[in-house]
């Protein structure tokens, strides 16, 4: 068993080595050898029989655990969960640790409502008890991942490795689809979290009214009002959280964006080099100069007799013909600018839902772009949009796509 003054003590003598392995923990185990060596870098003055006993100390301590059948080591969890508070360098948590702390308040806040009917005091205490550490533990997970988001957006900006810009932001884009994503699904306003979140908040509101119209439970009646208090300031915690993490993200996200427009473009062009070749392509995109002075200019007396001569003999040649070649232009991928298509929505002041507008009004834009423009227009507050509860599905460039939709709220339709 741990001893939490030996740890501590520990921690004390050796935090330069400990912050060092518990930076390395995410790469791998270590082997007693690297601890020694990194002893004897922050301790350049100890002895090498002072360095084998102060590792050894820490297997001791319990502080390093031996890996199973091998010779490697690693950091003792709860050491290294400490480590990383203390630094604030948190790995990215998962939605799911989220939801069942959600569903765990559910199920306690029926048990909660049984106490308060049967009148059982202690049963209610121990209930409150338990809810108010679930959502201490939910506020936890929300600073803690918006910690690790932060984390993730420097070490992508920092990084200076000659990877692709989707290989350097995977990291990125992967908390974007498997946290931001899932987290906006679960507090939308017909979500799971904020039907819970509003069910226990009436239910300890009815509570503290019963307890003041009847005086019965009085004691009780203080512990209710800070669950509750507890219980809207997380959910006003965690969509802070969401938004100052979207916020960090979506630049990324949308440099990430240009980048693959420009690389489709890019393809496309060199597939139609190979198609064509060099010269027809180049013929239609690049445009021919020429100098005022070589407009209006007159040729010589002898160019002009030279050319006269050459007509005199002048022949049509034959020439074959070569095979139509499909001359359907190149049109490259041209994504209109936000601030342009927010202002044509509110030009057009349509009475339909926003998919469908900008379905409509352009159908040749990609996919993954529409549904950018789609987000990007719902948030948008002069357009007055409201978020519609059934379903609507469409069509773009064989694609098939359901979507609540975002359709101008009555106020704006006046």
């Amino acid at each position: 068993m741990l001893s939490a003054k030996k740890i501590i003590k520990c921690l004390d003598d050796h935090w330069p080595v400990l912050e060092t392995l518990a930076s390395r923990s995410a790469l791998g185990s270590f082997s007693f050898q690297d601890v020694q060596a990194l002893i004897q870098r922050y301790s350049p003055g100890a002895s090498s029989e002072q360095v084998f006993r102060e590792a050894q100390r820490l297997l001791q301590q319990e502080v390093l655990i031996p890996l199973a059948k091998s010779s490697q080591l690693e950091l003792n969890r709860a050491v290294l969960e400490f480590i990383q508070f203390l630094i604030q360098e948190h790995q990215l948590g998962t939605v799911g640790d989220i939801q069942s702390r959600i569903e765990d308040l559910d199920r306690l806040r029926g048990k909660l409502k049984a106490a308060a009917d049967a009148k059982d005091v202690s049963e209610m205490r121990r209930f409150i008890r338990l809810m108010d550490e679930r959502v201490r533990e939910v506020v936890k997970h929300f600073r803690k991942n918006e910690s690790a988001i932060l984390h993730l957006v420097e070490q992508a900006k920092a990084d200076e490795s000659k990877l692709s810009l989707a290989k350097r932001y995977s990291a990125v884009m992967e908390a974007f689809d498997e946290y931001i994503e899932p987290v906006l699904q679960m507090i939308d306003i017909n979500g799971p979290f904020q039907h819970s979140i509003a069910a226990l908040e009436l239910l300890l509101s009815d509570l503290i009214i019963h307890i003041e119209q009847t005086g019965f439970l009085q004691g009780e009646k203080e512990p209710l009002v800070q669950l509750r208090t507890r219980l809207l300031e997380m959910n006003q915690l965690g969509r802070e959280s969401l938004i100052r993490s979207t916020d960090v993200l979506m630049p990324l996200r949308e440099e990430l964006r240009k980048n693959t427009l420009l690389s489709r473009n890019a393809s496309a062009l060199l597939a139609l080099l190979r198609k064509k070749g060099l010269e027809p392509t180049l013929e239609q995109l690049v445009p021919k100069f020429s100098s005022d002075h070589q407009k209006f200019s007159l040729g010589s007396a002898n160019q002009i007799t030279s050319y006269m001569a050459e007509l005199v003999d002048y022949q049509d040649e034959l020439y074959q013909m070569p095979q139509q070649v499909d001359q359907a232009a190149h049109h490259n991928i041209r994504v209109p600018e936000l601030a342009d298509v927010l202002k044509f929505a509110r030009t057009q002041q349509a009475n339909t839902d926003l998919s469908l507008w900008l379905a409509k009004s352009y159908p040749q834009l990609p996919v993954d772009e529409m549904l950018f423009l789609y987000q990007e227009l719902s948030r948008a507050p002069s357009l007055k949009l409201q978020h519609l509860e059934q379903l609507t599905e469409l069509e773009v460039n064989g694609y098939r796509l359901t979507l609540h939709p975002f359709a101008p709220t009555a106020q704006s339709g006046n």
